[in-house]
């Protein structure tokens, strides 16, 4: 029965996600397993300090949604360890311009596509795929103490084999992190005004003494400027000083724009979750 409570409580926390599943397979007509990757894609950018984002894209109308669920589908398309560069007309289109306001596009997800593809694939396997049914997301009975599929949905429901393959001994749910992620920020410039790794490493060291432990800037095939990058810095104590209480920071370095933010695990923040 443990493993059950602990499923239980999964769907409590995810009960935005599990309503703008419904709202996408039910109303909107969308595949359901394209559905749960997006969703799975939008969490795994909250995770890198895009907060907020399934309780802002489910206040938007359909014809809103409808657009970001395509972008969704595009940026999974990078972060696939296949994927290709993507080409210069495709670096023009900013993406999910209502939600962002940082320079965000195919090359972004194409840099990060290893640490991206890494965490979504986590994420796909300890939350969507626990909190989405097939045609339907799972749903918990009246007394809060057991998972049930949506009978509105028209889903048959079953006590005694729905989830016989739980493992009551299994670990707490956490997806955790390496020392390594606890310590990286992500970086990303305005089109056209790069910075160097040598720019970056002098003012952070300017500013919070010999904290970096290493910068690494994106190289294009096709020699176009960089736009991002990433910062590891010798001890974590550092991001709050770098953050200043805020999500992300935004700086000024040489007159160019810089913008930082974090990699954080979704379920170590709290959240609402009506």
């Amino acid at each position: 029965m443990a493993g059950v409570g602990r499923l239980v409580d999964l769907l409590l926390f995810y009960t935005l996600e599990r309503v703008l599943f419904n709202r996408m397979v039910c109303s909107m007509s969308k595949t359901p397993q394209l559905v749960k990757r997006s969703i799975a894609l939008w969490l795994m950018l909250g995770e890198i300090g895009h907060h907020d984002l399934i309780r802002t894209i489910h206040s938007y109308d359909n014809n809103a949604i409808d657009i970001l669920f395509d972008e969704a589908l595009c940026c999974l398309e990078c972060i696939q360890p296949d994927a290709t560069e993507p080409t210069e007309a495709e670096d023009d289109a900013r993406l999910f311009i209502t939600l962002f306001d940082e320079p965000v596009n195919r090359r972004f997800f194409y840099y990060n596509k290893e640490f991206m593809y890494k965490r979504y694939e986590h994420i796909m396997e300890t939350v969507c795929e626990k909190i989405f049914g097939q045609n339907a997301a799972i749903e918990v009975d009246e007394s809060g103490a057991w998972p049930v599929l949506a009978r509105q949905f028209g889903e048959e429901y079953s006590s005694t084999n729905q989830y016989s393959n739980l493992n009551p001994n299994a670990p707490e749910f956490n997806p955790g992190q390496t020392p390594e992620d606890s310590r990286t920020m992500f970086l990303t410039f305005s089109k056209g005004h790069p910075l160097s790794r040598q720019e970056i490493v002098q003012f952070f060291t300017s500013n919070w003494g010999g904290v970096v432990q290493d910068v690494v800037i994106e190289q294009s095939r096709t020699g176009r400027d960089p736009q991002f990058g990433r910062i590891v810095f010798k001890s974590s104590l550092v991001i709050p000083l770098v953050l200043n209480g805020q999500t992300k920071a935004k700086f000024l370095v040489n007159g160019k724009h810089l913008w930082v933010r974090i990699y954080v695990p979704r379920l170590r923040r709290g959240r609402k979750t009506w």
